[in-house]
């Protein structure tokens, strides 16, 4: 199946949350992307098509450190169950890091798996310094470019209820 990546349209918002409730079992991760793109927080939204059809989608949304909105947070990114382990997820996430980077953002933060993230130069580590709603090995972060505060107080969006 040939797969094309594709910036968020908001026709297509219906459908992503339909990927979502299929890849994490219920509609919490859905009901989140809904509140990110309502409330304009959603930084960059990219769906992944195979065919006509939605396959999967990533999410950025914008992070506060010490009031500035200086952050970037990943998630929730889903992938139909049958197609997952394909690589389709890493195809995001590479190409939306390759696309903050390039719009200047210099930080990107994740509450996801601690050996699927590290591959693409996430850690624990350069998370630590930063005070958030959730520490741990599934906190991890990501330093895109030069700048950026070296540490501070996260605030996330009120989609995620923190």
């Amino acid at each position: 199946m040939d797969i094309w990546i594709r910036p968020f349209r908001p026709e297509y918002l219906d459908a992503i949350v339909a990927v979502n409730d299929a890849a994490f079992g219920g509609p919490d991760e859905g009901a989140i992307t809904r509140a990110l793109h309502a409330d304009g927080d959603s930084v960059l939204s990219l769906v992944a098509s195979g065919n006509i059809e939605i396959v999967a989608h990533i999410e950025f949304f914008r992070i506060w450190i010490d009031g500035a909105p200086v952050g970037v947070g990943l998630g929730p990114m889903s992938v139909l169950p049958e197609l997952q382990n394909s690589g389709i997820g890493g195809r995001l996430i590479r190409l939306g890091l390759a696309a903050l980077e390039g719009a200047g953002e210099t930080l990107v933060f994740v509450l996801g798996h601690d050996t699927y993230y590290p591959k693409f130069g996430f850690s624990e580590a350069a998370a630590k310094p930063f005070s958030a709603p959730w520490s741990g090995p599934h906190f991890m972060a990501l330093r895109l470019g030069k700048g950026g505060p070296e540490t501070g107080t996260l605030t996330y969006p009120k989609a995620f209820g923190t």
